[in-house]
């Protein structure tokens, strides 16, 4: 039912989702978006965590999870003194997870991949080229996590990827203006990959655990197509003439790059928690065009913590979690041929408890910095809103007559 809605969205506008497969999302939910997207050592029983499927297990056994969001976001293109401001909205994410033993738990939902949103115009020789683009992907997934001895958990995510990416670039000769050129490149994917994930728990004292976390996710050929168009417009008879028309599958042209990741987070009380997350993508050895030369190697850092004052309390002030986290590193674009890019990023949250129940709406203001070197280009400023709400039931409950 969600499909329709994530290709119907516009989940970006930055002129560097032009490149590659555009922004890749930090596949993080709920609580996590607020911590710099950290997860591969959070463990809880009352959040969704799905950058580590081995987190599931940590969920009681009476307990169900549905978790879903939604942001705004504006950002902020300048280059020398030219400068612009784009708007919007969209649905971000859904998520539930849920008990099947005492030993085991699974969650499904569908979060995004990459998003794409970009239209400027540049000057090319004798004329102007306009480059528009939009799309997304997107991965439904189905997740398990299980205990395997104390301490120890496992888990395994099973991903559908799936939705399209268009790029268009319309070119004018200022000459002859009596017509131009539109050359379009659609890839189509539909595709299935998966993530392993482990946790170790180590508990120094009742009150004191450090977790430890890994994630790894294989490198694949794409499965798809890709579509190639090239036409000319004539004005004064409105008429196309066709000078290409071609499609591909993607399986021997295009290609993801594997996901490494680990982490580390230390907990007291179930009060605070702070950890650390490091994620490395060989994207320099992916291919895209049937090119190894469009990307460079992907790396990030990111720290975060959450602080609950109090576990019980009447005080709204002490009842609230409160987060914020940092993060920094390397998008996997390579911009003409010779740039990097790369990507600052804060954030900061509330984990607002709802009256009667355990549920939680989780409220994040991010803000990311994206610039280019060693030559500047366009400095892009991104300012995000997230709302989402998590819902934590009692469904497993079973009742009793005496």
């Amino acid at each position: 039912m969600l499909s329709p809605v994530l290709y119907a969205q516009i989940n970006v506008n930055s002129p560097y989702s032009r490149y590659g497969y555009g922004v890749l999302d930090n596949h993080t939910v709920g609580a996590s978006r607020a911590m710099a997207g950290i997860g591969y050592a959070i463990q809880s029983g009352r959040e969704i965590n799905i950058k580590n499927p081995a987190s599931y297990a940590a969920i009681d056994t009476l307990t169900f999870l549905c978790d879903f969001g939604v942001k705004l976001q504006i950002n902020d293109m300048k280059e020398g003194s030219t400068s612009e401001k784009q708007t919007n909205w969209s649905f971000e994410y859904f998520a539930l997870q849920f008990p099947l033993a005492k030993w085991l738990a699974t969650s499904i939902g569908v979060i995004p991949y990459s998003t794409v949103g970009y239209d400027y115009t540049g000057s090319i020789n004798n004329g102007t080229a306009r480059q528009t683009g939009e799309g997304s992907l997107n991965q439904a997934y189905v997740g398990l996590g299980a205990f395997v001895f104390k301490g120890f958990t496992v888990g395994l995510n099973f991903n559908y990827l799936f939705g399209e990416i268009s790029n268009t670039s319309t070119s004018v000769n200022d000459i002859d203006a009596t017509s131009y050129s539109i050359f379009d490149n659609t890839i189509h994917i539909s595709d299935y990959r998966f993530e392993i994930g482990a946790q170790y728990v180590i508990r120094s004292t009742e009150k004191n655990r450090i977790v430890i976390g890994a994630v790894f996710s294989p490198g694949k050929q794409l499965l798809g197509k890709a579509y190639t168009t090239g036409r000319n417009y004539n004005v004064s008879s409105a008429t196309y003439t066709y000078y290409q028309n071609d499609s591909i599958k993607l399986k021997e042209s295009y290609s993801l790059a594997p996901s490494y990741g680990a982490g580390v987070a230390y907990t007291y009380d179930e009060r605070l928690t702070i950890g650390v997350d490091f994620t490395y993508q060989p994207w320099s050895k992916a291919k895209f065009e049937n090119s190894t030369d469009y990307f460079n190697d992907y790396f990030n850092a990111a720290i975060g913590a959450e602080l609950l004052p109090r576990i019980y309390s009447n005080n709204f002030f002490q009842s609230v979690r409160y987060r914020a986290g940092v993060s920094i590193g390397r998008s996997y674009a390579k911009i003409n041929g010779e740039n990097e890019l790369w990507e600052a990023g804060v954030t900061a949250g509330l984990g607002v408890p709802m009256k009667r129940n355990k549920s939680i709406v989780n409220i994040t203001f991010g803000y990311t910095n994206r610039y280019t070197t060693p030559t500047k280009l366009i400095t892009e400023n991104e300012f995000k809103i997230s709302l989402g709400l998590t819902f934590n039931e009692m469904w497993f409950y079973k009742s009793r007559l005496h």
